[in-house]
C-alpha cells in the first residue's frame, strides 16, 4: 500500500443521508404548513428508513465545518 504524502489531507467519505436531511421542510415538493406536500407518497421515505436503520439520526457538532 502506498503511503500518504505529507501535503495530502484526510478526506471524509460521504456516508449517506441523515434523518435531519430528509425533513419535509427541505423537500422540493413541500408547499408549506397549511398545504403540505404536493406528492401522494413521500419521495424521501427510503432514505429516511435507511438512515434510521444505520443509526444516522443527527450529525455531531461541527460536522459541517471545513476546518474540523
Amino acid at each position: 500500500m502506498m503511503q500518504k504524502k505529507q501535503n495530502m489531507g484526510d478526506v471524509k467519505k460521504w456516508d449517506g443521508y441523515y434523518l435531519e436531511d430528509t425533513d419535509c421542510r427541505m423537500c422540493l415538493y413541500f408547499r408549506g404548513k397549511k398545504r403540505g406536500c404536493a406528492l401522494h407518497s413521500c419521495c424521501c421515505e427510503e432514505y429516511r428508513l435507511e438512515a434510521v436503520e444505520s443509526g444516522r439520526i443527527k450529525r455531531g457538532r461541527g460536522a459541517m465545518e471545513w476546518d474540523g
